[in-house]
């Protein structure tokens, strides 16, 4: 007589007897599929669909893109941003698309005619809506999974950055980001909140706590725009952003290009004399404009600067050891393409 086991992937099989009541097979759970087969030994095997996906789990920094943005824009002692600088809040919600991406939740449709169009307009669906724990993350994934119609990489972002004058979905702007993610990086220990009185009204800031968390997101951004070879593997390395970090160069690319779009770069090259600080806005460029296609332009064997000569192989490395598929890429690579066409870079 044949008996009937149960195998998990993550470790250990389990028979019926021990299963109790978490085996799909006695209670009929709908969060998996159950099915059974015979194995080569003509023994029933019950086994969840979930347990065989072949997905690498993730490793994620402490801090999110977003919050890595805003922490170069804040000024250390006074702790509030630029009260002149317009562009931070749209390239904020951006990264909130990036990051998402980053993190397996959304991708681009998967439409054969989704060629004809830019990138920028291919149409974005989420795909898993468990929540991240990050509040702002979770918030917009909500927006998206609960948005019926399917919209473009730019419609999201306008949407959440309240610049798409469409009265049916004002509710999908995301308020108050700025401070929402200063309150998180006070929660994380990188800020601390004062309160400074500005002659007429008093306003919350946010001065840096954590001066050597900021040095260090400045120093992996400068390793990739003035190094003749990247180097994230031994440089940089810390407890907020480990070297087993899922999509380390990508995200680095993405840092670079998010502060290149949010006006905040120049407070991490104004250490620079003036030579390099001008070289360091090139090569940002010249990454912007490497990346905000798909497929990547990584194929050539230098750049004209003469710097991150390995980037390229780098990351085509990284893409093949990742669990991200092409549409994930093309996500990554359409809201690069909205931060090459914003205003603080024309």
């Amino acid at each position: 007589m044949s008996t009937l086991q149960r195998r998990r992937g993550g470790g250990g099989s389990k028979t019926a007897s021990d299963s109790g009541n978490n085996d799909t097979l006695s209670n009929g759970d709908s969060k998996g599929k159950a099915d059974t087969s015979i194995n080569a030994e003509d023994h029933k095997i019950g086994y969840d669909d979930r347990d065989i996906v072949d997905r690498k789990e993730l490793n994620l920094p402490l801090l999110t893109l977003m919050e890595e943005v805003l922490l170069m824009g804040l000024k250390d002692k006074e702790g509030y941003l630029s009260f002149w600088n317009d562009n931070i809040s749209y390239a904020l919600r951006g990264c909130i698309l990036l990051e998402l991406a980053f993190r397996n939740k959304i991708t681009l449709v998967n439409d054969p005619a989704r060629r004809r169009f830019e990138l920028s307009d291919r149409l974005v669906e989420v795909i898993d809506s468990e929540p991240t724990g990050e509040v702002l993350l979770d918030e917009a994934l909500k927006i998206m999974k609960n948005d019926e119609s399917n919209l473009s990489v730019t419609n999201w972002i306008d949407l959440l950055s309240g610049e798409a004058w469409t009265l049916m979905k004002i509710n999908y702007q995301l308020k108050q980001v700025r401070e929402r993610l200063a309150k998180g990086l006070v929660d994380k220990g990188v800020l601390r909140t004062e309160r400074k009185n500005f002659f007429l009204f008093d306003m919350a800031t946010h001065p840096v706590a954590d001066k050597l968390s900021k040095e260090q997101i400045k120093n992996r951004i400068l390793n990739l725009l003035i190094s003749r070879n990247v180097d994230l593997e031994t440089a940089n390395v810390s407890d907020q952003f480990p070297k087993n970090t899922s999509f380390k160069y990508l995200r680095s690319i993405a840092l670079v290009c998010g502060s290149y779009a949010a006006n905040v770069l120049e407070n991490v090259v104004i250490s620079l004399n003036y030579d390099k600080r001008d070289q360091a806005f090139a090569r940002a460029d010249e990454i912007l404009n490497d990346y905000s296609d798909y497929p990547f332009n990584i194929g050539k064997t230098s750049s004209p600067l003469g710097l991150g000569l390995n980037l390229g192989q780098e990351v085509s490395q990284e893409i093949e050891t990742s669990s991200a598929s092409d549409l994930q890429l093309e996500l990554v690579a359409a809201v690069l393409g909205v931060f090459a066409r914003m205003d603080s870079i024309l």
